[in-house]
């Protein structure tokens, strides 16, 4: 993300969570948190990366099921990573690493994290910019790894679809006129992960089917087809 991106989200930190609220009021939450618990339970003490988490309400829920959690979160806006290290204090315990970088040029380590979590972080990339950044992630994460995507899509068909176009290309606008991202409509990241070899576990859906919160994991390469 460019430096008028971050800039972007520096302006409309403070507002983050009170425009979410306006327009979904607690939903886009719930969707977040409606996997937390199993990722927790999934590794007692998982290396956990964090992509865009924004104001740190999802690390801060999930540190509370998983306070031995070994966390990374990279964010490209510094008033994001500043609220999200105000939340996190008031826990009693604690590891988490914040790193400031655009996605574009944070460097993964390879094979190192248990877990990803990109919840409303996928939809600000266009299909050529996605299509480099997957395998990018994918390369980060341990066999047998988990990626959790909490996102928005189109509905297939109907009355929603058209409904959930007409929101979706409002949203963009307005983080288009705001950040100057390039995405400007969704496009589903789920074939490429299933490419990358993630095979989905559990998928929810909210919202009029416009919001999907689905758990991932990794096969082994003798698992995969």
């Amino acid at each position: 993300m460019s430096d008028r991106c971050s800039a972007g989200y520096d302006r409309i930190a403070r507002h983050y969570e009170r425009i979410e609220k306006l327009r979904f009021g607690n939903t886009l939450q719930r969707a977040r948190l409606s996997s937390i618990p199993s990722l927790a339970n999934a590794n007692s003490s998982p290396h956990v990366l964090v992509l865009g988490d924004g104001d740190g309400r999802l690390l801060e829920a999930f540190l509370k099921y998983c306070p031995t959690a070994h966390v990374t979160s990279v964010d490209a806006s510094p008033k994001m990573i500043e609220q999200q290290r105000n939340r996190i204090p008031a826990l009693p315990q604690h590891d988490v690493t914040w790193i400031r970088s655009p996605i574009e040029s944070f460097v993964f380590p390879t094979s190192t994290f248990d877990i990803v979590i990109t919840a409303f972080f996928l939809d600000c990339f266009d299909a050529s910019q996605l299509s480099k950044l997957l395998p990018r992630i994918a390369d980060a994460l341990k066999p047998q790894s988990i990626w959790y995507v909490v996102d928005f899509c189109e509905p297939e068909q109907g009355p929603r679809r058209m409904w959930a176009k007409f929101w979706l290309a409002i949203m963009h606008t307005f983080f288009r006129w705001q950040t100057g991202l390039r995405s400007r409509r969704i496009v589903d990241p789920r074939p490429q992960l299933r490419d990358l070899g993630f095979e989905p576990q559990s998928e929810q859906t909210f919202h009029f089917d416009m919001i999907y919160a689905a758990v991932y994991q990794r096969q082994s390469e003798r698992q995969r087809p």
